[in-house]
């Protein structure tokens, strides 16, 4: 598959979000009548929603402002509250644990896997008290973990609800299963790095009546959406979404599958070469009953790797690569201020998160420009291994 649109040769790698020309005259030719008409909560957000709902299996949508929003309401439609705690992975964006702390719960940081960047599965027996509600699992870098059947069954075992966080995982599936179909809900992000975007925006996706209509009042700061009065039944925020954001996102929905497809045809690039030239950096795991959909292409780096000297050494020939995510979120000043969380509470975590490096993996990349990532890597592989 040819890239989408080549990124200009001036550019470092990665670049940002893509929208073809076609797209931006389709833009353009919508933003009038949005303009003369209802700017926020209408026609666009309820095709966006749609277009989600879709794409995860879901029977529904429910669209907001960042994927945090959407994380927190689905806590709250979970009934999660002050003396609760919800089980998070380390590895992860501040806002899954911060979400978390923000509807009153604890988040109790558990450790990853080091092959999948995911959840341990071990961890939630390990972790989980007496006053432990549920887990949110996130699908870190696009990969749904292959260890899902064993979470699921822990979470059945004791009792426990799966929340997903597909911020990366536009597009992913496990068997057959789309992300955001798998837990209770699962919440989305479409922030301008990620595989979809509206500039800034979110979504809940779930097959469960009760929490999407919990979700859809808290949209709209809690209002009773079945009264044909204003009136308001729960505490809640402003979440509602723009118009022309969901436009974009109705844009960004119809290339999904060819986003998803030329970012594993990248992936696999990397990967053949990896195996032959650099065999010592371990890619993220990938099997083959899972579509990954490569938001992030992470590898692990061995420990004789300096991987500041590697990115300045990268830099150098153009190729911006960067590290997901340091410090891990229990490291984070909030949370340790927060919850006294130190050092060598969540080692695997720690010790991953300090060396390892996500490649550019941009659908945009041409065939020469992937070559030029993968020789410039092996090449500084070797000059710090040699």
């Amino acid at each position: 598959m040819a890239p989408l649109t080549t990124i200009p040769a001036t550019e470092t790698l990665p670049a940002g979000p893509y929208f073809s020309a076609a797209d931006i005259a389709f833009i353009q030719a919508e933003i009038p009548a949005i303009l003369r008409g209802q700017l926020s909560t209408a026609r666009w957000m309820e095709r966006f929603e749609q277009e989600v709902a879709a794409a995860a299996g879901t029977r529904y949508a429910i669209a907001f402002p960042s994927c945090t929003a959407a994380l927190e309401s689905a806590l709250a439609a979970l009934g999660v509250g002050p003396g609760d705690e919800v089980l998070v992975p380390a590895q992860t964006f501040i806002a899954t644990a911060m979400a978390v702390h923000l509807v009153g719960a604890k988040p109790v940081v558990c450790d990853i896997d080091a092959a999948t960047h995911c959840l341990a599965p071990g961890e939630i027996a390990r972790r989980a008290g007496r006053r432990a509600k549920g887990v949110i699992l996130v699908h870190m870098g696009g990969l749904i973990t292959p260890h899902l059947a064993e979470i699921e069954n822990e979470c059945g075992r004791l009792g426990l609800w799966l929340l997903e966080d597909c911020a990366h995982a536009h597009g992913a599936k496990w068997r057959g299963r789309p992300a955001g179909s798998i837990g209770r809900a699962g919440c989305f992000s479409y922030y301008p790095t990620k595989i979809l975007t509206c500039g800034e925006g979110g979504a809940l996706t779930t097959n469960d009546r009760r929490i999407a209509e919990t979700a859809r009042s808290l949209q709209n700061r809690g209002r009773d959406i079945e009264a044909s009065e204003e009136l308001y039944i729960r505490p809640g925020r402003n979440n509602r979404v723009p118009e022309i954001s969901a436009l974009l996102g109705c844009v960004q929905h119809g290339h999904l599958s060819e986003f998803v497809r030329r970012r594993n045809e990248i992936a696999s690039y990397y990967r053949r070469r990896l195996q032959v030239e650099a065999p010592a950096l371990e890619a993220q795991a990938h099997p083959p009953d899972v579509v990954h959909s490569y938001w992030k292409f992470l590898v692990n780096l061995p420990r004789a790797i300096c991987r500041q000297k590697l990115q300045s050494f990268l830099a150098n020939r153009g190729v911006a690569i960067h590290w997901s995510y340091w410090p891990p979120v229990h490291l984070m000043p909030v949370l340790r201020s927060l919850y006294g969380y130190a050092p060598g509470e969540c080692p695997v975590a720690e010790r991953v998160l300090a060396s390892n490096i996500c490649l550019p993996i941009d659908p945009r990349l041409t065939e020469a420009q992937m070559k030029l990532v993968m020789d410039s890597l092996v090449e500084a592989i070797g000059c710090q291994l040699a």
